[in-house]
């Protein structure tokens, strides 16, 4: 406060004293009053005491109750805990699948090779890092008579092997060695994914400080939630001083989890060194470089030992994850195959029905059976409850974009006509049964992004994307219908 000014110490000064007054004030007449309605209330017979006693200490739990349900956690509320993914879970989720015409083959085989690691006990590592960081050599190093391709030109694997390897515990372990993240592309990168969810510890080796791309690597393997080693190769072109500054950015960039183990070793190796012959010229020799794996296989030691029960069971969970995902993946493209067939089905009905109209009309969408019948069969499709109301108003909201777009998509008819022989001079039902064909497949296909988009049927934003269909279906050349209908006048 000493080093205000003058008047600005006197202005605080003035605020406490007519704060206080304030304040001084509130509490005389609060007192007064509480004083007074107490004193009635001693007056009062039992029952009306005892009643209003009951009805204030309601109004204060409500209240608190209020309060406490406005503070809490928005994003906690509404949301229900959700149930534990196990097999019988995934199996069930299969079945289904199933039911409704999805193959899971692939996905049986997953959950069954599963099984069959759990059966033989044995503890699945997988070896991650880009191309020539050396998971190659640290196999050989940790292994000295496995037969691992050694390329020093760097991107040997080209296929996951996999190495047994029994530990100082006499622990049987598998080492999978996968193809360098940096080289792999399409459905070899998937493969790599798939098998970090498969193993119960994920290695991961860099030579280096972290690049963005192998940073982006780690948290994805992250997010598996399962032991992680991060192995520094080729250390021994570290000090002590830089080791120390490596673990501290590592600790920067990734934060402190017990799930995650930093271990620096050496995997041995060839290298190149220039040496100073006697006689002053430099000479190009290959000379053998030191392993040294012992941190990384303590490292791998200290997870098995401190957590032997667990690691099975983040393991399991994994791979029922990554079935649900793929069963998900191959539910929406089930879902896209069927969506499409319903879609050409009802605008077929569309056009069929619109030959047989002389006179155009936004009827046959807005209150047409096909238009309400194509709806409910794409949320059925979804498993999205609907009700007439929602379609209803998806309707009214889409009778807005017909009618500004009518006059256009008539002409849009008139000229795709004009491309068949016989038919450019007819007009009439024909131009409206294609006209009604560009109205039926751009609503197909608003329902279906919506539901896809969001889960049910949203009126506003449908028939945005109602409007967004018509208007390509226009710039397009829909020259399909226009050979339905010719094809259906020539019958």
């Amino acid at each position: 406060m000493s080093g205000l000014g003058k008047k600005t110490r006197r202005l605080f000064a003035l605020l406490v004293l007519i704060a206080s007054t304030l304040f001084l004030v509130f509490v005389f007449f609060a007192t007064k009053n509480a004083l007074d309605v107490w004193t009635r209330l001693q007056n009062l017979p039992a029952p009306l005491l005892y009643g209003y006693t009951a009805l204030i200490i309601a109004f204060v739990l409500f209240a608190l109750w209020l309060i406490y349900r406005l503070l809490r956690n928005p994003s906690a509320r509404g949301l229900k805990t959700a149930a534990p993914i196990d097999e019988s879970t995934v199996e069930a989720r299969l079945d289904e699948a199933e039911e409704i015409g999805i193959s899971t083959d692939g996905l049986r085989h997953e959950l069954q090779e599963l099984n069959e690691r759990k059966a033989t006990g044995r503890i699945y590592i997988a070896l991650f890092g880009d191309i020539s960081t050396g998971k190659s050599s640290l196999i050989k190093a940790l292994l000295p008579n496995a037969q691992v391709d050694i390329n020093v030109r760097g991107g040997s694997t080209q296929e996951i092997k996999q190495y047994i390897w029994r530990s100082a515990a006499e622990d049987e372990l598998i080492l999978s060695d996968l193809p360098g993240r940096n080289e792999a592309d399409g459905a070899l990168e998937q493969i790599i994914e798939e098998e970090a969810r498969r193993a119960q510890i994920v290695i991961y080796v860099c030579d280096s400080d972290l690049s963005r791309s192998q940073l982006d690597d780690i948290n994805s393997l992250i997010a598996y939630q399962k032991p992680l080693i991060i192995c520094i190769n080729k250390s021994d072109r570290l000090s002590d001083n830089e080791k120390a500054q490596l673990e501290k950015r590592f600790l920067e960039h990734l934060g402190d989890d017990k799930q995650m183990t930093l271990a620096f070793v050496q995997s041995g190796g060839e290298e190149e060194v220039i040496v100073l012959q006697a006689d002053g010229q430099e000479d190009t020799q290959v000379r053998s470089r030191p392993v040294q794996v012992g941190a990384l296989a303590q490292a791998v030691q200290d997870q098995i030992d401190d957590q032997a029960d667990e690691l099975s069971q983040l393991r399991d969970a994994s791979v029922f994850v990554l079935i649900q995902q793929k069963l998900d993946d191959a539910t929406a493209v089930h879902r896209d195959k069927q969506a499409e067939k319903i879609i050409k089905s009802s605008t077929k009905k569309a056009v069929f029905g619109a030959l047989a109209s002389v006179s155009p009309g936004s009827d046959l969408v807005i209150q047409g059976l096909v238009g309400t019948a194509m709806v409910k069969d794409l949320c059925k499709l979804h498993d999205a409850s609907v009700r007439d109301l929602d379609i209803d108003q998806f309707f009214d909201f889409s009778q807005g974009q017909i009618k500004k777009s009518a006059p256009i998509l008539l002409a849009v008819a008139g000229n795709a006509m004009k491309a068949f022989p016989g038919i450019g001079t007819v007009t009439g039902g024909l131009t409206h049964a294609f006209a009604y064909g560009l109205i039926f497949d751009a609503l197909g296909r608003a329902v279906q992004k919506t539901l896809k988009q969001r889960g049910q049927l949203k009126p506003a934003p449908a028939a945005i994307s109602f409007g967004q269909y018509l208007n390509e279906n226009m710039q397009s050349e829909k020259m399909e219908l226009a050979k339905l209908i010719f094809n259906k006048v020539k019958k």
